[in-house]
């Protein structure tokens, strides 16, 4: 089966990178290859997305050496909408503009974001650095989560040093202020060509800059769960357990009454933690990260204007992106994709199934024990909400 990320990382394998790389070292890959990312990101994007005459304000940033420019000097006048032609001649006069979450912006990259995010099942996001000749965006600083730079355009010179916090979340001061950590000597130093790969862990410091080409990469951002965020998960469970919803003693309280709570209160604890179930907490963080998913609409308006020509011969499939949980009780079944939960009585549950696999199919062969009346109405509900698409009417 064809991997985006196996793709990404190509020709390196997988298991090794997350074995040997993944939060852990540097990866740099040579390509050769200029028009490697022509299918996620080229210049013609770019342009279109300039195009726009009402680009928000919030979708930009426009930095140089370290020091942000406020929105209000390059964007329209008592607007929040960006100013195209003062943003070419900041860019003209050494300025970095940024796209930011280019993957909400730019269809390639929406599409793109949505097939690795997939195969992952973690938020990535896609930050696009646009880079004059002989200029620098950021001084040296590190990330609070782990990147992939993917060189799309021109050339950039980058330098990473060292980590002075192994593994920062948001919660550890970034390294942004000049002088905060000694720099030292660059580890490691490479001028990335179009179509070549830097992996940078979180917590390593790193800085670029152009020479005589200008710059278009992408960063492309990987933002999964953490540890800690599992313990705010024990957090909400204990929540549910009364014992844990008695006060904490106040200053009234006399020492022992301290000293007892202290006690029950370990005790409580290590009992919740020896009967911790991991893989609770594992799904419960899915399900959030499937109720946050946005919708998949690739065709859907095509799809929603034929709805009412879908019959029995019609041709459907499953979403390619799609997410969802299947949740059971004695009287009835529910799917959760989006942010939306659709329930069934129990018997629909063979004729679900069919909605549910990975192939395409034909309504009329929608199992269970329903009608052909039927069949097309749980098709038709599928359709609307987004979870299927039309492959062809056929009739």
């Amino acid at each position: 089966m064809y991997s985006k990320f196996a793709n990404l990382i190509s020709p390196f394998n997988i298991e090794d990178f997350f074995h040997h790389y993944y939060e852990k070292n540097y990866l740099h890959l040579s390509r050769n290859t200029p028009t490697y990312y022509d299918a996620i990101l080229n210049t013609d994007d770019i342009d279109l997305f300039f195009q726009n005459k009402t680009l928000p304000s919030s979708h930009l940033r426009v930095v140089n050496n370290g020091e942000e420019l406020p929105a209000w000097k390059w964007s329209h006048r008592n607007s929040s909408t960006a100013d195209n032609d003062r943003l070419f001649v900041l860019f003209n006069e050494g300025n970095t503009l940024i796209i930011n979450s280019g993957n909400s912006s730019i269809l390639k990259l929406i599409n793109y974001c949505a097939d690795l995010e997939r195969e992952l099942q973690i938020r990535l996001q896609f930050n696009i650095y646009i880079t004059p000749v002989n200029a620098q965006g950021f001084a040296p600083h590190y990330d609070d989560h782990d990147v992939f730079i993917l060189q799309t355009t021109g050339t950039k010179r980058w330098r990473l040093y060292h980590s002075p916090i192994e593994l920062p979340s948001q919660k550890q001061p970034h390294c942004k202020q000049k002088g905060k950590y000694e720099l030292g000597e660059p580890t490691f130093e490479v001028e990335l060509q179009p179509g070549d790969l830097l992996y940078i862990p979180r917590g390593l410091i790193h800085d670029a800059i152009t020479t005589d080409t200008a710059s278009v990469h992408i960063t492309l951002g990987l933002h999964p769960n953490y540890w800690f965020e599992l313990l705010r998960e024990v957090a909400d469970i204990a929540e549910d357990k009364a014992e844990f919803r008695r006060a904490v003693p106040n200053a009234l309280m006399n020492e022992q009454h301290h000293q007892d709570f202290k006690a029950e209160f370990r005790q409580r604890l290590q009992a919740l933690i020896d009967t911790l179930d991991v893989d609770e907490l594992l799904t419960r963080k899915s399900e959030q990260y499937i109720s946050n998913k946005r919708s998949e609409d690739q065709n859907r308006f095509k799809d929603s204007i034929q709805l009412n020509k879908l019959n029995l011969n019609t041709v459907l499939s499953r979403r390619e992106n799609i997410l969802f949980k299947l949740d059971k009780d004695d009287e009835k079944i529910y799917v959760k994709f989006y942010k939306k939960t659709l329930d069934f009585p129990r018997f629909v549950e063979l004729s679900l199934n069919t909605l549910l696999q990975d192939r395409s199919f034909a309504v009329k062969d929608i199992g269970g024990l329903i009608t052909d009346e039927g069949k097309i109405d749980l098709a038709t509900k599928f359709v609307q909400e987004g979870f299927l698409r039309i492959e062809s009417i056929n009739g």
